[in-house]
């Protein structure tokens, strides 16, 4: 049986559910995207000024057996010229039929709309979390995703193929190695309108408005791009301000312009003890954003980037990193973390996606 969430109460029970589905799973983390009823409200969710999105409940009658999110990112389609819907937050038990009834509904809501494909699973943007997990079915780090191990046989009896791997690495790096530090030295001296500063450092340079115009113009030529507004990265900036974080998020500039950021959040998922959660003492640091300006690329922007905050990462007392997502097409930085670090994938993601009859 399924049903639209068309009230609070519906609302919550398609938020808790995965509360209902993990509870048992020592890996599982609840996950910090969608969370919360204000993050399916359009007045509070600025992501959501963009969408069309119907939120479906499938149960047996008696206990609730799956979720699934459809809608359109009408930014998405604007900006890529297609007709295409996503589906996220899906969530099911090991049963076809159940998960086909899931997909069916967003299938549905799609050709409702006049869509050719479905695609996902995307968390309201593909600036957030996206993908399910494939390989290394171990604890998440935060905002990436996590799944039961036969998600993706569900996916794939439903009728989806694969359209998009995304891949982490996580490492350990209690120093920079050597060739990067050379060719930090080699960019730092062949390149010297370039500076790096910190969020810190730059003060009234990171506002919202123009962190999100960089991301943008660093981004825009990527796999999925769907643009930041400023209001999102508003939100970001207040949380990162919150967690004190600011000194491991980076700026480059050429002169008085911004040509490149690098973002980091602690991996909030990390067990932590009550007083290394009131003084954030985190083992683990996951780097989300690295992007340069096309017309500043292949100047060693990346490379210095990395090397402060390796650097400053070591210095604060963390011990390991991870670097996700990387688009698989992504072959210059697939090939950047091989040669610099020599490190194969530690989990793989993957978005799927179907035609729409």
């Amino acid at each position: 049986m399924l049903n639209n969430v068309s009230n609070e109460s519906q609302l919550i029970d398609f938020i808790n559910l995965p509360d209902l589905f993990y509870k048992k799973d020592l890996n599982w983390v609840k996950p910090r995207v969608g969370a919360y009823p204000w993050e399916f409200n359009v007045r509070t969710n600025p992501i959501l000024k963009y969408h069309e999105m119907k939120l479906f409940l499938a149960s047996n009658g008696k206990d609730l057996t799956g979720r699934i999110a459809a809608f359109i990112d009408n930014r998405y389609n604007s900006i890529h010229k297609e007709k295409t819907a996503f589906f996220g937050f899906f969530e099911s038990q090991n049963n076809l039929t159940a998960a086909r009834e899931l997909f069916s509904a967003a299938e549905g809501f799609a050709h409702s709309k006049g869509m050719s494909r479905l695609i996902g699973p995307v968390e309201f943007t593909t600036n957030y979390q996206a993908g399910i997990l494939v390989k290394g079915f171990s604890r998440p780090t935060v905002m990436t995703a996590y799944n039961k191990s036969f998600y993706p046989k569900l996916l794939e009896s439903g009728g989806f193929s694969k359209l998009m791997d995304l891949y982490a690495y996580k490492f350990n790096a209690p120093f920079v190695p050597e060739r990067m530090q050379r060719m930090y030295a080699i960019q730092k001296k062949r390149n010297p309108k370039i500076t790096i500063l910190n969020f810190n450092q730059a003060g009234r340079l990171c506002s919202p408005s123009m962190l999100s115009k960089l991301y943008n113009q660093a981004f825009y030529d990527t796999w999925g791009f769907v643009p930041m507004s400023t209001k999102e990265f508003s939100s970001l900036l207040q949380e990162t301000f919150l967690m004190n974080h600011w000194d491991l998020n980076y700026l480059a500039f050429y002169g008085r312009n911004p040509v490149g950021l690098l973002l980091t959040v602690p991996d909030l998922n990390e067990p932590q003890t009550p007083g290394q959660a009131k003084n954030q003492q985190f083992n683990t640091l996951r780097i989300t954003v690295l992007g340069v300006q096309p017309s500043f690329r292949k100047r060693g922007i990346e490379t210095r980037m990395g090397v402060m905050l390796i650097n400053d990462a070591v210095a604060k007392g963390y011990k390991s990193f991870e670097f996700s997502y990387i688009l698989e097409n992504n072959t210059a930085m697939l090939n950047y973390v091989d040669r610099e670090f020599g490190i194969p994938v530690s989990k793989t993601f993957r978005i799927y996606e179907k035609p729409v009859p």
